[in-house]
């Protein structure tokens, strides 16, 4: 069947059942998707007069207070993006060693009902001066989040069992957790991984290269 030449009246409805118009593809709209919310964010913290302010716990920071750049990561320890990237932290402070400082914030998921409980026992064991060997036992693989496990790993560490458990149980530090994650929503966190570097953010487990060039330019900037 020859296809009807464009006479400028009107297509009769068989004809244009007989050429249907294939749907377009969603894919091209897949990625501006994804990346709308880590763009969000983006804006928002460059955008802001006045950024929300970040406190610092001394006991949830690796590095000298003097060092010209701060990395605040805002984690949640049952995300594995966030498992992923401690590597990638361990290495920056080690290259940038006197010139680079770790801020962690607790920023637990709502969809990973461990995160909770083990910020609020990653906090008891920064009171007993353990945090970041609290931490690092909490980012190893196949790492249980129940509450016996979570004494378990204060044990290893030479924590008094009981003390350590009374401190869970009262759940003594969850004010600490709300106010971390009332700063990370005050800032449009999007989820974790998220990083700012001197104010900069860096949204996922990103390759070690992107965190050198946000601490390269930071340096640049005079650490400001």
């Amino acid at each position: 069947m020859t296809r009807p030449r464009y006479t400028g009246h009107v297509m009769p409805r068989h004809y244009r059942r007989l050429w249907p118009v294939a749907p377009a593809s969603p894919a091209p709209l897949l990625l501006p998707a994804l990346l709308v919310v880590p763009l969000l964010f983006v804006l928002t913290v460059a955008c802001l007069a006045e950024p929300a302010r970040v406190t610092i716990d001394p006991a949830l920071t690796r590095g000298p207070a003097g060092a010209p750049v701060t990395i605040v990561e805002f984690g949640d320890f049952q995300c594995p993006l966030c498992k992923r990237t401690q590597p990638v932290l361990d290495q920056l402070l080690k290259e940038y060693r006197g010139k680079v400082r770790l801020v962690f914030k607790n920023f637990p998921l709502a969809s990973h009902p461990g995160a909770r409980p083990a910020a609020e026992a990653a906090r008891c064991a920064a009171a007993r001066g353990v945090f970041w060997e609290y931490h690092d036992l909490l980012y190893l693989p196949g790492t249980d989040f129940s509450r016996e496990a979570l004494i378990g790993y204060a044990g290893r560490l030479a924590l008094n069992r009981e003390a350590f458990a009374a401190c869970l149980d009262a759940r003594q530090f969850r004010d600490e957790i709300d106010a971390d994650v009332r700063e990370g929503r005050a800032l449009g966190i999007p989820g974790t991984p998220t990083f700012l570097i001197n104010g900069k953010p860096l949204v996922g487990a990103l390759p070690i290269e992107a965190f050198r060039e946000a601490i390269a330019e930071a340096l640049q900037s005079g650490g400001k």
